[in-house]
Formats: structure tokens, sequence, C-alpha cells
């Protein structure tokens, strides 16, 4: 279980957090420039807090006391960030397997199950935003993470691919039943995949029990 008690201070917001991630899917909401994907960050060790800690299970991957600083690569996090979110230069099986921390086994149970078989040598910059959006949550898994971290999966989406690729999200992360946080400002989509729902106003992260 990852816990967690540590605050950040940013150029725009000071984010705040205090509590552990259960199992499930958690959404995250709060407008934009709130804190939502620092938040997050800062559990994949893309932002160091400016105080406190994180730990995952018995290990502790920061403690700003003890001067403890694990770095993202070699925290088993799952990260699907904004935005561009595949090589588009690299073939579908090289984007999943880019952490190389999986094994080929892996690989090929996530084709499989995320439908991208028949695309393993194409490049994935020729896909369709949905599919894109499929490589990316296999990059995600293929190293079987403690965690999935994903911020606004579905924002690059038009709005007819949005509730499909929702649905193939949501089913593939319970299948692999892996603990994720899920940032969303859509209030619609959080109600529609979250087991729990968890705010940030202005920095504050408000955790619901």
């Amino acid at each position: 279980m990852i816990t967690f008690s540590f605050t950040v201070a940013r150029p725009s917001v000071t984010v705040k957090a205090d509590g552990a991630l259960p199992s499930g899917i958690t959404v995250l909401t709060g407008q934009s420039g709130s804190g939502k994907s620092t938040f997050i960050k800062c559990i994949a060790g893309l932002v160091k807090p400016t105080t406190g800690s994180i730990q995952c299970d018995e290990t502790t991957w920061v403690d700003r006391d003890k001067k403890i600083w694990v770095p993202a690569q070699d925290r088993q996090v799952g990260y699907m960030p904004q935005g561009n979110i595949v090589f588009p230069h690299l073939s579908v099986e090289r984007n999943i397997t880019y952490s190389k921390r999986g094994t080929p086994d892996m690989c090929n149970t996530l084709l499989q199950r995320l439908g991208l078989e028949k695309y393993r040598h194409t490049k994935a910059g020729s896909l369709s935003g949905g599919e894109q959006q499929r490589v990316a949550l296999g990059r995600a898994l293929y190293s079987k993470p403690t965690v999935l971290l994903l911020d606004e999966p579905l924002s690059a989406l038009d709005w007819n691919l949005r509730k499909q690729v929702r649905e193939d999200l949501v089913s593939i992360i319970r299948e692999w039943d892996v603990p994720c946080v899920w940032v969303t400002h859509d209030e619609s989509e959080a109600e529609s995949v979250g087991d729990r729902h968890w705010t940030c106003v202005n920095g504050l992260i408000t955790i619901a029990e």
C-alpha cells in the first residue's frame, strides 16, 4: 500500500496530501492548476516534495527529514502522462517494452488483452487516438506496477471515443488488480470509473473514506 504525508511548494500552488491509497480505482478531481498532476508526479518520483514522506509497503520512497529519495526509475510505478503518450516512431511492441522491466510473456499477454496483437510491429504514431491510449496503458502495466497513475487519460480523445476507451481501460485495470489514481476534471467521468472520489482544491487533497 502507498502511504503519504507531504507538501510540495510550486510557483502557482502548494500541494498538501496525507493519507493512503487503497485498492481499486481512486478518482482525483479538481480544477486545472489545483495540484492534481503535481500530486501524482510526487508519487511517481517526477517531483520532489518539499517536506514529508512517501512509503510503499515497507519501503520508504521519500523522507525529506532523513534525506531518503528513491528516483522514479527505481519505483515500481506505472505512469500515463497527459498529452503525447506514445513514442510515434517506435513500434507498438517497442513502446510497451520501453522500460525493459517486464518479460516477453507479459508483453504478449498485454498485446492480446489490449487488442493490439495485429499492430505489434506497427509504428505507434500511425494508430488512432484510442489505440494509442491502449499502447500507453500497456507500457504502464508492463512492469507489473505496485500503483498505476493516470493523468487525464481520456482528455486527448474526441467525445465519441471516450466512452469505449474508458470502459476498456477500467476493465483492464480491474483485471490486473493494481491500485490506480485516475486524475480528471470531468465529474461525469469520475462518477463512472471510480471506487472512491478524492478532490483537490487549491492544492489540498481531500481523502474520502
